[in-house]
């Protein structure tokens, strides 16, 4: 390559205007030719595959899931939201993540977010009048989304010691609390993840696809075994081995793939199936909707519909398996 020295002098020894103009607009191309070479060996790295597990810095936070609970929680449930997702906030507080409910069955929901240019603001005073939103200092992003996770895990170790089980959950995804909390009672694993577990997953490698993902990220052919990001449960004696595991690797950009597949598989966590977490495919009717602990893709409005069904009279919801009877 050319260097900068050798286009000086090349410059100088030109003595004609045309020359000149001509040496210049080529020192320039040069120029611009080393510019676009560092863009693009910033820009072709996937995302924070060169960041490791770290401290954060907490914008604002929720410090009293443990000073104000009467005894042990039995679970703390994380929301991962993004910034602009405050009406699916609002919706999951005004159903499954109402405060008062969830005190009836020993649950407390919390919100995880980073940050977002000029909306800042805005959480804050969302933040200042529900008390549950945890904002780190990082920039909120779908190629975020690992680092999101092991913001919420290190918030769940400093600040939520008190709960039995983390659940990891996503702003777009509707949890039968009372299933849960049913599930989690008669739960006696310790070190374990639970949730929808995926077997053999192979990663994408088709460039421009959604979960594009080259072989100088992730070698093999295979993912480990993992549990979606939808929804799942960490014991809460897994946080810190977690953590631990986190520590030493390099984050990987999808989530459920690095935290409960990658991390869980180092820190020795053992994977739990549980089918009441397979809410991805359509669900027939009332029935399978409260035979179901999460529910997938759900937007604001779907949310309260939800809600009803789960607190219907059993006597009044719409059962295939009931008519056929």
């Amino acid at each position: 390559m050319m260097s900068f020295i050798n286009l000086y002098t090349v410059c100088i020894g030109s003595s004609m205007a045309s020359m000149l103009r001509r040496c210049v607009t080529s020192s320039l191309r040069v120029v611009l030719l080393l510019i676009t070479s560092l863009q693009n060996i910033v820009t072709s790295r996937a995302p924070a595959d060169n960041v490791t597990c770290c401290r954060f810095n907490y914008l604002q936070k929720v410090d009293d899931v443990c000073t104000d609970a009467q005894s042990q929680l039995l679970a703390v449930i994380v929301v991962c939201s993004a910034v602009e997702n405050s009406a699916r906030r609002d919706a999951i507080r005004g159903t499954w993540g109402s405060p008062e409910h969830l005190m009836e069955l020993g649950l407390r929901v919390v919100y995880i977010l980073g940050r977002a240019e000029g909306r800042d603001g805005d959480l804050l005073v969302e933040g200042q009048r529900h008390g549950d939103v945890v904002q780190a200092d990082f920039i909120d992003s779908y190629s975020n989304l690992s680092v999101k996770s092991l913001a919420a895990l290190h918030w769940a170790a400093d600040y939520a010691a008190c709960a039995r089980f983390i659940v990891k959950t996503d702003d777009d995804t509707f949890i039968n609390t009372h299933l849960l909390s049913h599930d989690l009672l008669g739960t006696a694993h310790r070190r374990f993840v639970m949730g929808h577990v995926i077997a053999r997953a192979q990663p994408v490698r088709v460039p421009g696809t959604k979960w594009f993902t080259p072989i100088s990220l992730y070698s093999s052919g295979v993912y480990p075994t993992y549990a979606s990001g939808a929804a799942y449960v960490i014991s809460g004696d897994g946080i810190r081995p977690l953590l631990r595991a986190a520590a030493s690797s390099r984050v990987f950009w999808i989530e459920d793939v690095y935290v409960t597949g990658m991390l869980a598989r180092v820190a020795g966590l053992q994977l739990i199936v549980n089918g009441k977490f397979d809410g991805y495919r359509p669900l027939p009717d009332d029935c399978a909707v409260r035979n179901h602990i999460a529910i997938h893709r759900v937007s604001a409005s779907e949310m309260y519909k939800l809600w009803t069904i789960i607190t219907a009279d059993p006597a009044h919801i719409h059962c295939i398996s009931q008519i056929r009877d």
